[in-house]
């Protein structure tokens, strides 16, 4: 067990004094399991690279007495064997063999010593014990053996991932920094990441998953607006201790601006009462000077309850600074039902046959959109969600869709719909734009943006514009395909907010456990097998429609 230690940390980006992190000090222990959090924009990843070494700090200093291996690592390497990868990977071990392996026959002196010093670091480094050490972690993750003697390239994504961090905790004297490290992977695949993490020690983890940090964390390091705070335990209890905070605070700020009308009423009446006493005429000269005295004393006693009461609602105002500001969304729906019968769909698919290159992805598929459902489509990645949407859609043709003409389906997809040009330009309806703007200003997209051509957006400004632009759009039903990939947890929380209040009709896929157990009536499960519909237990389903 060491120590992070960092002191008196700032750190901005050269040549603009635009400070990310000003006079930073934490003690971080290396047993720790760290969650980060924060809204996007704050300096999470800049704070990996500091912890990393890639950054260093403008002020102050970082002392740490362990290596930081970041993830996800990128690496190259010649060897295609996946047990070789990995050997490579956590300290040049492969390396070692082949050149222990390539001794000469008849070797020299010389070729004996370098041969001897390779042995001796092979051993010391722990080389004889590395392939039961790694099949070790192989359990942990629930991969099979079998994978060391494949080809690491024919590998999916989500095993290089997992074989690639695993190799990183087998690194020596290791921290490992895990840059949001279930993205791009399935359900079973975050809970594959989770499992494993909760049986290590030692790492700090960027997640916007609440689920995961919930099951991972031990301690959370928040990056505020102002600071950055530590706190012992996990996501929920961190969030739940922030919202107590806040709320004192704010309680405070409201008394105390109370206790100042009073004090400044009651400093009018001492005020009337010194100038009275100050102009009194009295015979004795003594008892008047006493009056004057009384008065005075009684004016610095006022002045001075008020000037407290004063700093002290500013001290609560600079801390209320700190808290995360965050509007509430809406949808926008084109109509509200009336005149529709609930008892009929509103879209269906009967008897679904549909897949690529001859390989079929749903065969005999039937599925059913009544008025105000809330779909969770969830399935392993690759196993037809996103073309299930573009069927309802519509985008895909099929006989097997059958819906009213005049329907209006709007769509948030994985890659902005829009990649150029102003956002202007592409919303001609006054009505939209307005909506549009709004909910732009809901999710902290600046104004000036707005005349900016799209080209020049990041793909976190991208995906936000598109979400404003498919909630402004009139809908009968909504489809969101991974709405909140790259988002943060305070715009899950927004979205999540927004659809329980509109009573809107949406087909959603999502990774994000509890969001769709949040938001969801019903869910499709194509992991089952196509044509097999799964439903939402019903706790679940009590709480998404009394929410």
């Amino acid at each position: 067990m060491s120590k992070i230690l960092v002191n008196e940390m700032s750190f901005y980006y050269e040549p603009y004094y635009n400070p990310v992190f000003e006079r930073v000090n934490l003690i971080l222990d290396t047993d720790w399991r760290l969650g980060l959090t924060g809204r996007n924009g704050r300096g999470k990843t800049t704070f990996l690279r500091l912890l990393e070494g890639e950054l260093e700090p403008t002020q102050g200093k970082l002392i740490k007495s362990v290596s930081m291996e970041y993830y996800p690592y990128h690496f190259e390497t010649a060897y295609e064997k996946t047990g070789d990868v990995l050997k490579e990977i956590i300290g040049g071990f492969k390396t070692m063999e082949d050149a222990m392996e390539a001794f000469p026959e008849h070797p020299d002196k010389e070729e004996i010593e370098r041969c001897a010093a390779i042995q001796e670091k092979y051993r010391e480094e722990g080389g004889y014990e590395l392939e039961a050490r790694i099949c070790r972690e192989l359990y942990r993750m629930g991969l099979p053996e079998e994978l060391l003697d494949r080809d690491f390239r024919v590998l999916s994504g989500g095993e290089k991932s997992k074989l690639l961090m695993l190799a990183l905790f087998l690194r020596p004297n290791a921290f490992v920094l895990l840059d949001e490290p279930t993205n791009h992977l399935d359900i079973r695949g975050k809970q594959a990441i989770a499992h494993y993490l909760k049986q290590k020690k030692g790492f700090l983890a960027v997640s916007h998953d609440r689920q995961f940090l919930d099951e991972t964390a031990d301690h959370i390091l928040a990056i505020n607006k102002t600071d950055i705070t530590l706190e012992k335990g996990n996501y929920s209890s961190w969030k739940e201790n922030t919202e107590k905070k806040e709320a004192f605070e704010r309680r405070t700020k409201i008394r105390l601006e109370k206790e100042i009308k009073v004090l400044e009423k009651g400093a009018v009446v001492r005020r009337n009462w010194a100038a009275a006493a100050e102009k009194e005429k009295n015979p004795y000269p003594t008892n008047n000077r006493g009056n004057t005295s009384r008065a005075a004393k009684f004016m610095r006693q006022a002045k001075n309850a008020e000037q407290e009461a004063r700093e002290a609602i500013a001290e609560k105002k600079e801390l209320l600074k700190n808290y995360e500001t965050v509007l509430p969304l809406y949808l926008y729906k084109d109509t509200d039902g009336s005149g529709t019968d609930k008892d009929l769909p509103v879209l269906q698919l009967e008897k679904l046959t549909f897949g690529y290159d001859g390989v079929p992805l749903f065969h005999h598929f039937s599925m059913e959109i009544f008025r105000g459902e809330r779909i969770w489509i969830r399935g392993s990645n690759g196993c037809g969600k996103s073309t299930l949407l573009r069927l309802i859609k519509g985008e895909l043709e099929t006989k097997a869709r059958k819906a009213a003409e005049e329907i209006a389906i709007s769509c948030f997809y994985q890659e902005p719909l829009w990649q150029e040009g102003s956002p202007r330009e592409w919303i001609r309806d006054d009505g939209q734009w307005e909506r549009f703007l709004s909910l732009c200003s809901r999710l902290d997209i600046p104004d000036e943006m707005q005349k900016r051509p799209l080209q020049t957006y990041s793909s976190g400004e991208k995906r936000k514009v598109d979400v404003a632009r498919a909630l402004s759009e009139k809908s009968d039903i909504l489809l969101l395909d991974e709405p909140l990939n790259f988002m943060d947890i305070y715009f899950r929380e927004q979205l999540e907010k927004a659809i329980l209040a509109s009573g809107s009709t949406l087909v959603f896929v999502e990774h994000d456990e509890r969001f769709g157990s949040c938001v969801a009536t019903r869910i499709i499960d194509l992991d089952q097998g196509a044509g097999k519909t799964g439903s939402v237990s019903e706790d679940v389903k009590e709480k998404g429609s009394a929410d």
